[in-house]
């Protein structure tokens, strides 16, 4: 294989490598109560990842760029966001649990 052939080739690993790394993003933040308290140690939702929220109420999921919808489970009860866009590297995202609605509304 001559050199320019081989540059080619490493140019093309490198654009792909590259666009890989810049489509993975990171969702974080935290998800309140009504009374403003963190709502800890709570099962989060978000497309088929599960995680849960530390004692402050801290949450943070590795996503691909793109729209998604949290979910929060407390008691039974369903708690969803609206749509969410995750951007590269990271998006952060505040949420406040409203048990009328049975929603969580964004903060911040």
């Amino acid at each position: 294989m001559d050199r320019e052939m081989k540059a080619l080739i490493l140019g093309w690993i490198v654009v792909f490598l590259f666009c890989n790394v810049a489509s993975a993003g990171a969702l974080y933040g935290r998800i309140i109560q009504e009374n403003g308290k963190p709502l800890a140690k709570t099962k989060v939702t978000i497309e088929s990842k599960e995680l849960i929220t530390n004692e402050f109420g801290g949450y943070r999921v590795g996503l691909a760029d793109g729209e998604y919808e949290l979910n929060v489970e407390i008691h039974g009860t369903s708690f969803s966001s609206e749509r969410i866009k995750i951007f590269s590297p990271e998006t952060e995202q505040n949420w406040r649990i409203d048990h009328k609605g049975n929603r969580l509304i964004k903060i911040r």
